[in-house]
This record gives C-alpha cells, structure tokens and sequence, in this order.
C-alpha cells in the first residue's frame, strides 16, 4: 500500500496516535461485519505499531499487529503508510508489550508472512538483550577486542580497548581506551555504540589506565 496525507489537527504523539487508531477502527474494507479494536499501541520512533483485535459474527475473535510508518509532509499534513503483519514489514521493533497480546499463528484466519515478521521480531528483541547483557558484563578494567577495526570519527582505527569508568556531562559512563595487545594504552577514550559492543570479544579485566579528560564518540566499523 502507498503513502496517505491528511492534516489531524495537531503533531503529537498522542495526535498521531488518535488519529491511527480512529483510521483503523473506522477502516472501510472490513472482514465481513467485523469490530475492530485496537488494544494497544505505540511510536517506536516514526513507526507506529498496534494490537488490534478483529471479531468477526459466528467467528472466534483474533489479535494481530498493525505497522504503520509515518512522517510529516512538506505541508504540514501527516503522512502515513498501512500494513499489517501478514505482509511481513521490514520494521521489527515493536514492543514486547504488544507482541504479548497478538493471537498464535496456527489460530489466525489468514497468515502471509506474519509467522516470518513475528520471527525477525523475535530475533530483534533477542539481539537487543544479548547487547544489554553484553553492556553489562563490561566494567571499568575490562579488555575487549574486536576482529575487525572500528574506525572513528578522527579518522583513527583500534580494534583493542580498555573500559574506563569516567564523569561525562554531570554523569558517570563508560568510555573506552585503545590498547596494544600488552594493554599499554595507545590513544584517548572513546564512546562505543551498545549495538557494537554487543559484537566485542571480552578479553581480560585489570585496573584500568590513568584517566585523561578527552572523549570522542564513535562513527562506523570499518567493513
């Protein structure tokens, strides 16, 4: 399905949000005489995912996942693009709260590819935790490696550091230090994606290296 604009009266998440579910209770093509309820529903940054239930007369009621994304138009109008999970979005971020809700596959009238999307899902929220769980076994001390360079953005490229604990805008973080492979240290911290650091080899932990006040941020792996 392409792209619809209409103006909703406001550009808020709960504007937005309104008028999403007002769009899908009220939708025309609906099974047969069908209710259509939506349960629940979040923004995931512009995409909009939803729990709607669909009853159907002499039918047992079913829940699947809505996809919307969406973006404002030049002129102010919002602008929105339907799916639903039968169709397989590319989109794969939608809550586990929502997730929860949705009827099984093998209870579904109709299934397309929902099975695949509800998979990739799956394996989103599982990379996610694998990155939250791989965050947390990095403290102040640890070594990690990486089997392929990251580059930053000073044009500088490592692929050993050492976590330091350090004080970054009236907070206490995290920041990287390269290394040689001896641990001796060999440039100023950096700040490494969680999303990368789920990619990192844990090596060793010792006591970490004397701090230093500079921070860069990191931009791209090198491929």
């Amino acid at each position: 399905m392409g792209w619809y604009y209409q103006p909703i009266g406001g550009r808020s998440t709960a504007d937005k949000d309104r008028f999403l579910r007002s769009e899908i209770e009220q939708i025309a093509d609906k099974p047969g005489k069908a209710e259509i309820k939506v349960i629940k529903s979040a923004f995931v940054g512009s995409t909009w995912y939803a729990a709607v239930r669909i009853s159907v007369p002499d039918q047992t009621p079913y829940t699947v996942a809505y996809v919307y994304l969406t973006q404002m138009g030049r002129d102010g109008d919002f602008g929105y693009k339907p799916m639903d999970e039968s169709v397989g979005p590319c989109e794969v971020d939608c809550p586990v709260g929502i997730m929860n809700l949705l009827t099984p596959i093998d209870q579904l009238p109709g299934v397309g590819y929902a099975a695949d999307w509800r998979a990739r899902v799956a394996a989103a929220h599982e990379r996610k935790a694998g990155a939250r769980r791989q965050r947390a076994r990095i403290v102040s001390g640890t070594r990690i490696r990486f089997a392929t360079p990251l580059r930053f953005t000073d044009g500088a490229s490592y692929d050993r550091f050492i976590a330091e604990t350090m004080s970054w805008r009236g907070r206490t973080i995290i920041a990287f230090r390269p290394v040689d492979a001896d641990g001796r240290s060999i440039g100023d911290r950096y700040r490494i994606q969680g999303r990368v650091l789920a990619t990192a080899e844990i090596e060793t932990v010792q006591d970490t290296t004397p701090a230093t006040p500079m921070l860069r941020s990191m931009d791209q792996s090198v491929a």
